[in-house]
């Protein structure tokens, strides 16, 4: 069947469908005026039932074509479709794209870019097979690209790369916020990491917009010159405006779980993340006993109130953000350090005995000494810390366990000398 047929079809079935409904409403409007005339009239009771039973015959006739007459429109609306002109092709690519729009509302905004870019790339290169695929995101400090995800079989060399937002494809779809395809990387060539795109032939850059802005790219690499068609065009552009949503949502999610978790000053994970990684490590500890020791530091500042007393509160922030890169830097990379409030960080020190964690923090107050704090051209103030340690099953088995000796020990320590850590015994603590 035609196109023009299929359309003629279809308005054949919409006169129907406007033909039944027409009877069945004259005929719904007029049954109970017809039934009251008939109950009110003079007439033999028995000519009354027999009107009645005809007036039922005539309403069950009624249904019956209606019932005809929709079964009919089904079955030639159903032939009409499938026999449409590529009919299958048509409705495999719908099916692929249909998929990113059933991703949008079945994950919504509940997950990270990076399970999301998974997602979107696998379900992309059903579409349009590609060799390499990459989130890039502008860094607004640097104004380089970042690549934050990358997919395909030579991911790997794209892990950890910034290029040239001025000089690369992707650099111009950000800013044009237009779909960029060129059947020469000879450009893209110059701006990544030698050697990085070996093997490609075409690239495209795909701009992740909002509000007419774009906010990210995706850029595709090819092994020949599939970019330059454009059917592939065509299915890029469809690609781009179903996704773009999708990384939207993902990054928005991200940021809102990030400052739920993240101390705004010093930017270091808050005291609600440090809780669900302790609770996480104490799972595991508990699990291995002595095999997996666990280790927890309370720590505050030496004197902090003084400082903002005498300095000034914008001081003391920089203080807070000073003692937490310092300490930051002489932890293991295992190792969370949280802020928990006013001067006072928590850390957990995963697989250290108390040996190990009196290490750590002779190396903090080390670092410390050896670097004192500029607040001017004329003044700097050296920052010390207190430090109060608990250990997984020596000094308790909960978290709560292990906050309270810390806290205490550290409480003690604060009578001491500068740098000094007092230990307790557990009887003590408790």
């Amino acid at each position: 069947m035609s196109t023009r047929n299929k359309r003629n079809s279809e308005t054949v079935i919409g006169e129907s469908g406007i033909a039944v409904q027409a009877t069945l409403i004259a005929f719904g409007l007029g049954a109970p005026f017809a039934t009251y005339a008939i109950a009110s009239s003079t007439l033999h009771q028995d000519t009354k039932v027999a009107l009645l039973l005809a007036m039922s015959a005539v309403y069950l006739a009624i249904c019956v074509w209606t019932f005809k007459q929709m079964k009919q429109a089904r079955k030639v609306l159903l032939e009409a479709s499938f026999e449409a002109p590529q009919f299958g092709q048509i409705s495999e690519l719908e099916q692929k794209l249909l998929a990113l729009e059933d991703a949008r509302e079945f994950f919504g905004t509940s997950l990270k870019p990076a399970d999301m870019f998974r997602l979107v790339a696998d379900r992309a290169s059903e579409i349009v097979p590609f060799e390499a695929c990459m989130l890039l995101i502008k860094d607004t400090d640097s104004g380089m690209l970042r690549i934050v995800q990358a997919f395909g079989s030579r991911a790997d060399r794209f892990e950890n790369i910034s290029i040239s937002a001025d000089e690369s494809l992707a650099g111009l779809s950000l800013l044009s916020c237009e779909l960029e395809t060129s059947g020469e990387i000879a450009g893209d060539t110059e701006v990544f990491p030698p050697g990085s795109l070996d093997g490609f032939e075409s690239t495209a850059a795909i701009p992740l917009t909002h509000d007419g802005d774009s906010f990210a790219v995706l850029q595709l690499f090819f092994n020949g010159s599939e970019a330059l068609t454009e059917d592939t065009r065509d299915k890029l552009s469809a690609i781009a405006e179903r996704v773009s949503p999708l990384f939207l949502g993902s990054m928005a999610f991200e940021r809102s779980l990030s400052n739920a978790l993240t101390d705004p000053l010093t930017k270091l994970p808050n005291e609600r993340a440090f809780y669900m990684v302790l609770e996480n490590q104490l799972a595991e500890s508990q699990r291995f006993r002595d095999e997996r020791p666990l280790t927890v530091l309370a720590v505050d500042i030496k004197n902090f109130d003084d400082l903002n007393r005498d300095h000034g509160h914008v001081v003391g922030d920089r203080v807070l953000s000073f003692a937490a890169e310092k300490i930051s830097s002489q932890l293991r990379k295992m190792d969370f350090l949280a802020r928990s409030m006013n001067d006072e960080f928590l850390i957990v020190l995963p697989k250290a005995s108390e040996r190990t964690a009196i290490d750590i923090t002779a190396r903090i107050q080390a670092c410390l000494s050896n670097a004192p704090l500029h607040i001017s051209d004329e003044d700097q103030v050296k920052v010390w810390l207190n430090f109060g340690i608990a250990t997984f099953w020596k000094d308790g088995e909960t978290s709560r366990q292990l906050i309270q000796a810390a806290f205490t020990r550290k409480q003690q320590a604060k009578s001491e000398d500068p740098g000094n850590i007092v230990l307790f015994p557990k009887e003590y603590v408790n």
